[in-house]
């Protein structure tokens, strides 16, 4: 049993509506580029928020893997109830190995969860594999850059993380709680440096890489208040990785 079988239905009910989505999802979308008609493989789908979006946004093709039943399970009931024509998996992304070639390859919070460079390796390599040449992987992740000492507080946009050993290094443990109101829900991932994750980029045979904070939406203003990203711009908890094939 995974962490997020037990924490499914509390994660689906508050991940969706934290203000941080609003500038993931944009950024996202932007630095996916026109999916008119192409393929997306989703990488830690969770239960498909993300995968469901990128059908909206154009994608001919869609397939959504995710370690934990559970997250499978809530989103084919909402396949099933709304069919959009996604394929889901219950697959470990760091064993997945090839299952196509892609046009785009995204993981929402997935390589944070890799306990150790080896395992980190793994999971790029299986984003670059089923990623056709020339073509981009887009991962979100907590700002490793920047990590806890020992916490990184930004619930007004709906998300903090900490640390849970007493020092911070290479395989440190990290607790993240969502807030939505008086609602949290929380989950573990690790810490490692940036320079593990070039390593694993370079190794799996990437050409390129950044990291950085996530877009804000252009209507951030009218719907959020002015200066409502200001915290976070000075200080982002989310970043996106973007790396070319």
């Amino acid at each position: 049993m995974t962490q997020y079988d037990t924490i499914a239905l509390d994660y689906q009910r508050i991940s969706a509506a934290v203000p941080l989505r609003d500038a993931e999802w944009h950024s996202l979308r932007v630095r996916l580029g026109d999916l008119t008609g192409l393929s997306v493989l989703d990488l830690a789908c969770g239960d498909g928020m993300g995968t469901r979006l990128l059908r909206q946004w154009g994608a001919a093709r869609v397939v959504g893997v995710d370690i934990s039943p559970q997250m499978i399970a809530l989103a084919q009931q909402r396949e099933d109830a709304e069919p959009m024509g996604i394929e889901y998996r219950v697959a470990d992304a760091a064993g997945l190995g090839k299952i196509g070639e892609f046009d785009r390859v995204c993981a929402a919070y997935l390589l944070h969860y890799a306990e150790n460079r080896d395992q980190l390796r793994q999971m790029a390599q299986t984003a670059y594999d089923n990623l056709k040449p020339g073509q981009q992987f887009v991962a979100s992740i907590a700002n490793i850059l920047e990590p806890p000492q020992p916490i990184l507080d930004q619930r007004k946009y709906g998300f903090s993380f900490r640390l849970m050993d007493d020092t911070l290094r290479e395989g440190a443990g990290l607790r993240g709680t969502l807030f939505l109101g008086e609602r949290t829900v929380e989950f573990d991932f690790y810490w490692l440096p940036w320079e593990a994750y070039e390593e694993a980029f370079r190794a799996a045979g990437f050409r390129s890489w950044t990291i950085e904070p996530f877009l804000i939406p252009p209507d951030s203003d009218r719907k959020r208040g002015e200066g409502f990203w200001d915290e976070y711009l000075a200080r982002p908890s989310g970043m996106h990785i973007t790396c070319s094939r």
